[in-house]
């Protein structure tokens, strides 16, 4: 969003709001999680597969290949590196940064939108009250607004 092109297929999905707006009153922190734990550029695509016992990450390509526990253990270093995060902004639909409504496929071969990615998941459950939105909300003034205020207060008390 910040205008890498980390995506699966060495795209970005720059956000000037983001880099324009949002850079001149905060630190931002480029982070994503699928580079960091080696997944490379371009890279086959990952998903969230329900295999019965849980939500997993797997390459679309090779089932084997299971990035579940790199995601969600990347996401306990990053909590740690960074004691001072106030918000975050997710990337949508991410099988690593989603915040909700995720594609999943279950054990018939479908897709649900039920789903959160994993490393999304461990952030917000490690720091419930850390405020949280996706990339769509960048696009709504009252959303930023909200998301603002709670920073500010999370700022404040943290």
């Amino acid at each position: 969003m910040l205008g890498e092109a980390v995506r699966y297929d060495g795209t970005d999905k720059h956000i000037e709001y983001i880099t324009q707006q949002l850079a001149t009153k905060y630190k931002l922190v480029s982070i994503c999680p699928e580079m960091a734990v080696g997944m490379g550029v371009p890279r086959p695509p990952i998903h969230l597969v329900d295999n019965g016992e849980g939500i997993q990450v797997l390459a679309i390509d090779n089932a084997d290949k299971n990035m579940t526990k790199p995601l969600f253990d990347f996401a306990v270093m990053m909590i740690k590196q960074h004691p001072d995060i106030c918000g975050y902004i997710f990337k949508k639909n991410s099988p690593s940064c989603g915040t909700k409504n995720v594609k999943v496929m279950t054990k018939l071969g479908e897709y649900e939108r039920r789903g959160q990615g994993i490393y999304a998941e461990a952030i917000m459950s490690s720091l419930p009250l850390l405020p949280v939105i996706d990339e769509d909300a960048c696009f709504s003034q009252s959303k930023m607004t909200s998301f603002f205020q709670a920073v500010a207060l999370y700022s404040k008390n943290n």
